[in-house]
């Protein structure tokens, strides 16, 4: 808003100053060619009080490039109430305009000059100095000199704009302010004026988050206005006011990790601040008061339940000083290691073939005779039952001594000679439910020579008797007498026998026992616990609790946060991440996991081989493996694969590669397969149509009736795959169905972790698979079958020459005859397509620092789960 002195009360004159304004107030038009008096009545000018501050919309205009900016000058009056404001163009000299030129005349007022010249230079210039040149608004050619005798004070437009902020910011406009603070800002850099709005913008947009609920916003702006000023005098008790209600929230509803955290976002800025003190002091004695709990059941030899006091009094408080101490010793008694899972539990879901859940649920509740601890070209395995196994005879007779103790650690129990030749034996019965065919071809006899020593004769040796004895001791179903009570009928198993499955038959070779379980997790508990008495850092895992997690960035929120001690499988873009972080320790497992295609090998829709050469030739294997499966172009912890194996395994033939993509070859490939089809119905036809012609005696031509006859409408069958219920997987396996749709296959992907009921092999003809071969020998079979019994009814898929090639393989005469046949079985498989290998991923696994015993090399996610140590 701007006033202008009329032209009419403007004299002009020759002089620089001839005429004075009404009052004394001059103003002097400058030029060589000035002439005339220009007064102007001072009642004509507005007062400061009449003055109305300019919106944020008429400032924001002025404001712009072609926009009319302006200053307001106030001049002296007797009466503060009588001061009236001239309203000129924007000053040269800006801002503190006074400020500055007083300094300037001070300057040159004690400036020396060393002749004439100079002395009538200085007193021109303090002659200025002691005049202002001002423009009015819409002339800016005119300049007129103002005394700054009759100056009161000056306010330049940014201080303008800095009052309409302060009045947007009571009314909580906080957009609009700080607009303008920011043309303020650009213009005047850091000037003195602004600080304080920006300081009270941010209390007031503080303010007005917390109200909506975004009480970290509303910290991160308390911590800009600390970092700011930190004396700012509303700061500490706005960081009381905001985070004192949520305080008590957080502690009402139990999560004390966002108390904890909001008490130190205030200690962070003001240590020592009354609310900090209050809570700290309330949550400190709700801990104290549990580990007294804690304390208590220890006494009465609860250590799970002391234990479980204990994490939730840490869980509120950090414990320091004597409760340290008895909070190091609760936990250390009965320790759980926290795992997180990415996929839900207690649901049936569709996918046909093992998971890897089951394997690590296997690992944990079963101890076979014989368990993999390390792998290289071979795999080497170990007992916790035999203590000695001496082959005789040329390998034909081994006598197996048993261990009579065990270690503290170990949770498994002792067994006798009798129970394994027992569960050998049933093994070896083609009418028990746990049949095994191959271990019943190569075992003649077994026999007990003393509570600890069993004999077992092979009717051919073995290559690795460790790799055949690799299964769990299931104790024979409990018989009942029907005239006994029923009390009796009901006798709970032993504590060191659990049930194996509805069969009524229990497991004996057992290390941890199935807790709780829902759709958040599942617990496992030692089937043994340490005894009693022992050094506290003697002690050893006695619990696992699996933490299922649906979305993958939630789990590595909490594994970042501390609440998970392990996570078995990282992504492969997760590893370098973990590796550079100082709270974790990365280890990569023994051996990388496969993806490979199979085959269902009852599938009618898939015998034909240059069918399944076509889709093997139509992936693109490196270019999923870089941008889906690894997200790495330089491939570091992936590579195509030739086999369902891993590369460095001793099964490997050197002279495979992997199969190249070739999408020429691989349509021409669907092709012939289709070609193929059509004509087995052309002859299927033609033998029909022979066979009428000879009943009729009509002449029949072979070769013109192959001519007419149209058998175009025999396609290739649409193929199902089920996927592996694994988020990777199933992109990749989208990937590669839009490369067999460019060559006109169509397949219909079937997701494995939809709710249901396994697949039955009439519902499915491929399956994407990821796998860990450890032992190629013994594997292979159950692999391209999808069945562990060795049904050779299984195998209709393959022609008779590779069906004796897998039968020969039990019958290997060396390990270099086994080595060879494998090399065989190799090149066959890659030749025929009877698997699709993809690539092989090294995989990863992370503890928290604190977990200690783990193995550098882990062949398996619990591989000596029982000796390792979780310290707090």
């Amino acid at each position: 808003m701007s006033h202008n002195i009329t032209s009419e009360k403007l004299i002009t004159r020759t002089p620089c100053l001839l005429g004075a304004i009404a009052l004394a107030i001059g103003l002097v038009l400058s030029g060589p060619a000035a002439c005339g008096d220009e007064k102007v009545a001072k009642s004509e000018l507005p007062k400061l009080t009449d003055m109305q501050l300019p919106t944020a919309d008429e400032l924001l205009r002025a404001d712009d490039p072609n926009g009319k900016a302006f200053d307001w000058i106030v001049l002296n009056a007797s009466l503060e109430a009588d001061r009236v404001v001239l309203v000129v163009s924007p000053l040269e000299t800006r801002p503190d305009t006074l400020k500055t030129m007083a300094e300037t005349y001070d300057k040159i007022e004690v400036s020396k000059p060393k002749n004439d010249e100079e002395r009538a230079e200085r007193t021109m210039r303090l002659k200025n100095l002691k005049q202002l040149i001002v423009k009015l608004p819409g002339n800016a050619v005119a300049e007129y000199y103002l005394p700054i005798s009759t100056i009161n004070h000056i306010i330049l437009f940014e201080e303008i704009m800095l009052r309409r902020v302060d009045e947007l910011l009571k009314e909580g406009d906080i957009r609009t302010a700080y607009e303008l603070l920011l043309r303020v800002e650009k213009e005047f850099p850091a000037w003195e004026l602004s600080k304080p709005r920006f300081e009270n913008l941010l209390l007031v947009e503080s303010g007005l988050r917390a109200r909506d609920g975004d009480i970290y916003a509303a910290l991160a702006l308390l911590d800009e206005l600390a970092n700011r000023n930190i004396n700012n005098p509303e700061l500490r008790p706005r960081f009381g006011e905001i985070a004192a209600p949520l305080i008590e929230i957080a502690v009402a509803d139990k999560d004390f990790n966002k108390a904890r955290y909001l008490i130190s976002r205030i200690e962070k800025v003001f240590p020592g601040h009354e609310t900090a003190t209050l809570w700290q002091g309330r949550m400190r004695s709700m801990a104290d008061s549990l580990l007294n709990d804690a304390k208590q059941q220890t006494s009465q030899h609860e250590f799970a339940a002391a234990a479980d006091l204990a994490w939730k009094a840490e869980a509120i408080w950090p414990s320091s000083g004597n409760s340290r101490a008895i909070f190091a010793q609760t936990v250390a008694r009965h320790q759980v290691l926290h795992v997180a899972i990415d996929e839900s539990r207690g649901s049936e879901i569709v996918y046909p073939s093992p998971r890897e859940s089951d394997e690590r649920q296997r690992e944990l509740v079963e101890v076979s005779l014989f368990e993999p601890t390390s792998a290289d070209e071979m795999t080497y395995f170990r007992s916790s039952y035999f203590e000695i196994w001496d082959p005789t005879d040329l390998g034909r007779e081994v006598v197996f001594t048993l261990r009579e103790t065990r270690p503290t650690w170990q949770s498994q129990p002792l067994l006798t000679a009798n129970q394994i030749a027992d569960a050998l034996g049933r093994r070896m019965d083609p009418t028990s439910p746990l049949f095994d065919s191959r271990l019943g071809s190569f075992v003649r006899e077994v026999s007990v020579r003393s509570p600890s020593e069993l004999k077992i004769r092979f009717s051919r040796v073995p290559l690795s008797i460790e790799s055949l004895l690799r299964f769990p001791i299931i104790a024979a179903p409990r018989i009942v007498d029907n005239e006994k009570s029923d009390a009796t009928a009901t006798l709970e198993p032993s504590a060191e026998m659990i049930p194996a499955d509805g069969t009524g038959a229990t497991l004996l070779s057992t290390r941890f026992k199935l807790g709780e379980a829902d759709n958040t997790g599942t617990s496992y508990l030692r089937e043994r616990p340490e005894p009693d008495g022992l050094d506290p850092s003697k002690y050893h895992v006695a619990e696992v609790r699996e933490e299922s997690f649906t979305d993958r960035n939630e789990l590595l929120k909490s594994v970042i946060r501390g609440e998970i001690d392990y996570l078995p499988n990282l992504l492969p873009w997760e590893v370098d991440a973990f590796k550079a972080a100082p709270a974790f320790q990365v280890r990569e497992y023994a051996l990388p996991i496969t993806h490979v295609i199979t085959f269902n090998p009852l599938s009618e829709r898939i015998v034909n081989a240059q069918m399944r050469r076509a889709l093997s030739f139509a992936v693109n294997r490196e270019a999923i493996l870089k941008s889906i499966i690894l997200r790495d172009q330089a491939m570091r912890y992936g590579r195509p694969t030739s086999a369902p194996w891993h590369l460095k395994s001793y099964a490997t033939n050197p002279l495979e590669k992997p199969p190249e993509f070739n999408l020429r070859l691989a349509y021409a490939l669907r092709f012939a397969a289709e070609r193929q089809l059509q004509l087995a119905e052309l002859t299927k036809l033609e033998t029909a149509a022979k066979a009428t012609a000879q009943e009729t005696g009509d002449k029949f031509d072979s070769e013109a009736f192959r001519k007419i006859t149209n058998v175009d409408y025999i396609k290739l069958p649409r193929l199902r795959m089920v996927v592996d219920p694994d988020p990777t997987s199933m992109e990749a396996a989208a990937r590669m169905a839009e490369y067999w749709k460019k060559i006109l296959f169509e397949i219909d992907l079937i997701p494995g972790d939809q709710l249901g009921a396994p697949l039955q092999d009439a519902d499915w003809d491929l399956c994407y698979r990821r796998i860990r071969m450890e032992e190629p020998l013994l594997e292979l079979w159950p692999l391209l079958t999808n069945d562990p019994s060795f049904d050779i009814n299984r195998l209709k898929l393959f022609p008779d020459w590779m069906r004796q090639e897998l039968v020969n393989l039990d019958y290997s005469a060396s390990f270099v005859d086994a080595q060879d046949r494998l090399y065989t079985i190799h090149r066959h498989l890659a030749a025929e397509a009877f698997i699709i290998p993809l690539w092989e991923v090294d995989e990863f696994a992370v503890w928290k620092k604190s977990t200690l015993g783990i193995p550098e090399k882990p062949m398996s996610p619990y591989q000596n789960v029982e000796r390792w140590i979780v310290r707090p």
